[in-house]
């Protein structure tokens, strides 16, 4: 089926609550451009798919190019920029069927949506229409030209939508064994801990890790309350740790306390323990508290050298 989009990306965002658990056995939405950067997002669908997930959809979006070619003859533009739009988008769907035939050997014949338009939009209204309970996308590292152009469908996908988004790197094909959840004691990072934990394999690791920014653990330390600012946390951690034990009595719950920027401190972990992804909770912001205090969410995919899962927060945050 083709459908075609609007060129502009959505701009509302209607909140959803999301399931907390085993979310690789819901509805899956794969979206792809075919390229290697997201062979790790359909590979992962599919090894779900082959596991029993309740439904898998593919999306694959062109974008159009926005420019005409250059020309002396409008019409003449207008035909040239028509005719390598076809022919990439040819090109574009048969990679993706490719890759499709590729990954999902051995599951049951899966269509593939192909849309046309804004791919940020498509998804995530794809998603909504579908009642999709994961997004998942391919992810790959981005350069300064890719932010001036906008060109970070990831990033721009979980800001837009109200689904857990996991984006997911070209090495990760299989069940992830190890995650590293960033947890600051909201809900929304509650929620991503409870998230992880059900998509690790059995015999998997679960690491929650707190942050605590270098001028807040300064400010502390200065005022005495260092000691038992860390029992609290130390507690509280314990506490998260004990429930999720609990409750995925097949994996290994672990904590571990940072001082420092969190996105950093949660790569840096992630990358040193070998794990297979990181997750966090995002944050209900306006636009200037994220241009001054920026995201986690935002850093983590845009400096990301494995997988991020990012939980979306819900009216009740």
């Amino acid at each position: 089926m083709s459908v075609i989009a609007d060129a502009h990306d959505a701009t509302t965002i209607t909140v959803r609550q999301p399931q907390p658990e085993h979310l690789l056995r819901g509805h899956l939405l794969l979206a792809t451009d075919g390229t290697a950067s997201a062979d790790g997002a359909a590979g992962l669908v599919a090894e779900s798919c082959r596991r029993g997930a309740a439904q898998v959809s593919v999306l694959a979006v062109f974008e159009p190019a926005p420019m005409p070619v250059p020309s002396a003859d409008p019409s003449l533009a207008a035909m040239t920029t028509m005719s390598g739009d076809t022919a990439l988008r040819d090109e574009f769907f048969a990679r993706v069927e490719r890759q499709a035939e590729r990954c999902f050997a051995g599951c049951p014949r899966v269509e593939i949506e192909r849309v046309e338009g804004s791919p940020v939009r498509a998804i995530v209204e794809a998603a909504a229409t579908m009642d999709a309970d994961l997004i998942v996308t391919g992810l790959r590292v981005h350069s300064l030209m890719d932010r001036l152009v906008g060109d970070e469908t990831a990033l721009r996908v979980t800001r837009a939508t109200d689904r857990p988004v996991f984006a997911v790197a070209p090495s990760l094909t299989q069940l992830p064994r190890r995650a590293v959840v960033g947890i600051d004691f909201s809900k929304a990072s509650m929620r991503a801990a409870a998230v992880a934990a059900g998509l690790l394999a059995t015999g998997g690791t679960l690491t929650l890790l707190h942050a605590l920014p270098r001028f807040d653990a300064t400010a502390v330390s200065e005022d005495g309350t260092d000691l038992p600012f860390a029992r609290g946390v130390t507690a509280a951690l314990d506490s998260l740790r004990a429930s999720l034990a609990a409750s995925h009595p097949d994996i290994t719950v672990a904590i571990e306390r940072r001082d420092g920027e969190a996105a950093e401190a949660v790569m840096n972990y992630a990358i040193a323990a070998k794990a297979d992804f990181v997750a966090v909770g995002r944050h209900r912001r306006s636009a200037i508290a994220h241009a001054v205090l920026g995201s986690v969410a935002t850093t983590l995919l845009r400096k990301a050298k494995l997988s991020v899962l990012v939980m979306p927060p819900v009216d009740s945050d």
